[in-house]
């Protein structure tokens, strides 16, 4: 053991942590783009609380967008397959458009 050393600790930096970003887009472009809080969890009650309050709220704001003409592209995870979410999307007349899991020819992107 070395005397008169301080000891030291590794920092990890702020470019090193992850932050989850949501994005929504039109045929027009992106409509909302949703930053996820450091350490929040994105749960089905969570995604519920962002499809009411801020993307069915940007849906009515915008004019070139009409809310029952709304196709979701989602993947197969757990918050997507929530009843509560699956009920929102069903009581608004949303179609959501089937992902098959592990699909090489088509992801979120395309």
């Amino acid at each position: 053991m070395l005397t008169g050393v301080p000891k030291q600790t590794a920092w990890r930096s702020q470019r090193a942590l992850k932050v989850m970003d949501v994005m929504f887009f039109s045929r027009n472009g992106l409509v909302l783009d949703h930053p996820v809080p450091i350490g929040k969890m994105v749960s089905g009650q969570y995604n519920c609380a962002l499809l009411q309050e801020n993307v069915r709220r940007v849906l009515r704001r915008k004019r070139e967008l009409r809310e029952n003409c709304v196709i979701l592209v989602q993947d197969n995870t757990t918050p997507h397959r929530q009843s509560d979410v699956q009920y929102l999307v069903q009581r608004w007349g949303w179609e959501v458009l089937a992902h098959p899991p592990y699909s090489p020819d088509l992801t979120q992107c395309d």
